[in-house]
């Protein structure tokens, strides 16, 4: 029997589709867009927040010029002038100050007056000998200028003891023009002029800061002067002042307060000063610093070199650039309450659904609170939004009352958050904020580094 081959025909199968495959192809797909956005996509900066404090601009130093109620005294006469008190030596009216004569023979008439009629008593001799003792005893071989100090309080002392009739008898007699001059008022006596006696705080000007264009000067015993020209004055008030330059920084600082505690350089003395800050006559700004003692310590000195030593400030440390203004709307807090955590707060919610109105409890990220209220951002509620307090009185409270702060935008979770910072200090380029504060920043959170390049709840590609 003869059997036929059978022809088999292959048929063609149907594709088949692996879902692996389309998952993989999908998800590549999603990771190259997102590529695409990300090497596109302008990148913004952040800054992630750090501990920081005020330590570097504590205790600046600064130069400043002493202010005085000073009055100066001119000579009535020409002559050789001597001086009878030591200078910064306190004086009443009419103690005996100085003395002219016309050749500058004091010292022949004192010796031919005390030669002659004028004995020295034992008490004369006691008071002379306890004025040597004391010096004596108080003299510092680095400071030599105590000498002629006390040069001049021992003249005194003698011209004291005798008889000035017969001292200007004997300088008639000789033909010579001779006078004994006494204080014109009272007050701590200086023997030295620099025409910053009349400066006011409102005629201030950088230009007097400058040193090397001070110009003082000093009397002293035996020089001779002219009719007119200055040779004392008197600080007339224990209440004197201090003026230092300031920068805008400084002045904006410095407004807030009412005292300071500052420190001369000198010789390390500490105290408190009242401080007020006045615009000059160069329109620049100044810090008057008020005293109420050491007058007669610095009283021969013009210029100061000072500190002013400021309280330590810490707290978080956040750029300038970082801060933001922004309103929030403020809500009573009798109509929140607590979630899972303290930081939790929902709100009982009137919404209208499908035609109905309809409550619910919505938890908005809250940005800041007081004692009175909770604040949240105006792109979480609708104007006119109705809130239903939480207790039986069923009142109702609508969205609507803003209050503006300053802050910083979070980007912890991928998008900007407004949070409200307190600024405690002012630096060059930085705030010191309040740390630990409920609904605050925190260290190490990460913040928009420019905030005028960004808006609220915006995704953020770093």
């Amino acid at each position: 029997m003869e059997f036929k081959e059978k022809k088999t025909t292959k048929l063609r199968s149907a594709i088949s589709l692996n879902i692996g495959f389309i998952v993989l192809g999908l998800v590549c797909i999603y990771l190259f867009i997102n590529m695409v956005i990300y090497f596109t996509s302008e990148k913004t900066a952040y800054y992630e927040v750090v501990e920081g404090s005020n330590s570097e601009d504590l205790n600046s130093s600064y130069v400043g010029i002493a202010l005085r109620d000073e009055k100066v005294f001119t000579a009535k006469s020409s002559g050789y002038i001597d001086y009878y008190v030591s200078e910064c030596s306190r004086v009443s009216k009419n103690t005996t100050l100085y003395s002219i004569d016309s050749n500058g023979t004091l010292n022949q008439l004192l010796t031919q007056a005390t030669s002659t009629d004028t004995k020295l008593n034992a008490d004369n001799l006691s008071t002379i000998s306890d004025l040597v003792t004391d010096f004596c005893g108080s003299y510092d071989d680095m400071d030599f200028s105590q000498v002629y100090s006390f040069k001049t309080t021992l003249k005194g002392t003698v011209v004291d003891l005798v008889n000035m009739n017969k001292l200007q008898k004997l300088a008639k007699k000789r033909g010579e023009s001779f006078s004994i001059n006494k204080s014109a008022s009272a007050g701590i006596v200086m023997y030295r002029v620099d025409d910053y006696e009349t400066l006011k705080k409102k005629q201030l000007k950088r230009s007097l800061f400058n040193q090397s264009n001070y110009v003082s000067a000093q009397f002293s015993s035996g020089a001779k002067i002219d009719k007119g020209a200055p040779i004392y004055k008197t600080i007339n008030n224990e209440e004197w002042s201090i003026a230092i330059p300031l920068t805008k920084q400084q002045a904006k600082k410095y407004k807030k307060m009412t005292g300071v505690k500052i420190k001369f350089l000198k010789d390390d003395v500490t105290t408190t000063a009242n401080i007020e800050v006045v615009k000059g006559a160069d329109k620049k700004r100044y810090g008057i610093l008020t005293l109420s003692k050491y007058m007669v310590r610095y009283a021969q000195e013009r210029f100061l070199d000072i500190q002013i030593i400021d309280n330590k400030t810490t707290g978080l440390k956040i750029p300038k650039t970082s801060l933001v203004k922004k309103s929030l709307y403020a809500i009573p807090k009798e109509y929140g309450a607590e979630g899972g955590d303290a930081k939790n707060i929902g709100f009982n919610r009137q919404i209208r659904s499908e035609g109905t109105l309809k409550n619910e409890f919505y938890y908005p990220t809250i940005a800041y609170m007081d004692d009175h209220n909770y604040y949240v951002s105006t792109t979480l509620f609708d104007r006119g939004d109705i809130l239903l307090s939480l207790d039986s009185g069923g009142t109702q409270y609508s969205i609507g009352k803003t209050q503006e702060f300053v802050g910083v935008y979070s980007i912890n979770n991928g998008y900007t958050s407004f949070i409200r910072v307190n600024i405690l200090e002012t630096l060059d380029e930085y705030y010191i904020v309040e740390s630990g504060t409920v609904y605050g920043l925190a260290q190490y959170d990460r913040i928009v580094l420019d905030s005028s390049k960004v808006k609220e709840n915006q995704i953020i590609f770093q």
